[in-house]
C-alpha cells in the first residue's frame, strides 16, 4: 500500500463520503476527504479548471446552450482527471447509502457542490484564509 492510499484510507475512515440523510459533516472532515481522493497536483488542476467551468456554466444556465455544456464538460474532465490521472473512480460514481433514485440524485448533487466548495476553500488557502491548512 502505498503512502498516498493509506492517506485515503485514513481520511476515507474518517468521513465516508457524502450521503443522505445525514447531517452534512463538518467542512473540515468534508474537505479532508476531498483532499485524499485528490492526491495528485496534476488532478487537482483539472478539478479547480473544471469546477470554475461549471459555476461559469450555473451562472449561464438562463443560457442552457452555454450553461449547459460548461456543466457537462465540467463533469467530463473531472471524471477524466480520476481515470487518467488519479487512476481512481470519482466519488460521483459510487452508490449512496439509502436505495432509490431520490438518494442517489441526492448524493451526486453533494459530490458536485461539494467539489465547488473544495476549490473555493483551496482559493481561500492561497490567500491563508479558510478551513484548509
Amino acid at each position: 500500500m502505498t503512502h498516498g492510499s493509506r492517506l485515503a484510507l485514513a481520511a476515507e475512515r474518517r468521513y465516508v463520503g457524502p450521503h443522505i440523510n445525514s447531517s452534512w459533516p463538518k467542512l473540515a472532515d468534508f474537505l479532508a476527504y476531498y483532499e485524499a481522493a485528490h492526491r495528485s497536483a496534476a488532478n487537482r488542476y483539472v478539478h479547480h479548471f473544471a469546477h470554475a467551468l461549471a459555476a461559469v456554466g450555473i451562472l449561464l444556465i438562463w443560457k442552457p446552450l452555454i450553461g449547459a455544456p460548461l456543466i457537462a464538460t465540467s463533469f467530463f474532465l473531472s471524471w477524466a482527471g480520476h481515470f487518467i490521472l488519479e487512476r481512481n473512480k470519482p466519488a460521483f460514481f459510487d452508490p449512496a447509502v439509502e436505495q432509490g433514485f431520490g438518494a442517489s440524485l441526492m448524493k451526486k448533487a453533494e459530490v458536485a457542490l461539494g467539489g465547488l466548495a473544495w476549490s473555493g476553500a483551496c482559493l481561500l488557502r492561497v490567500f491563508g484564509l479558510g478551513p484548509l491548512k
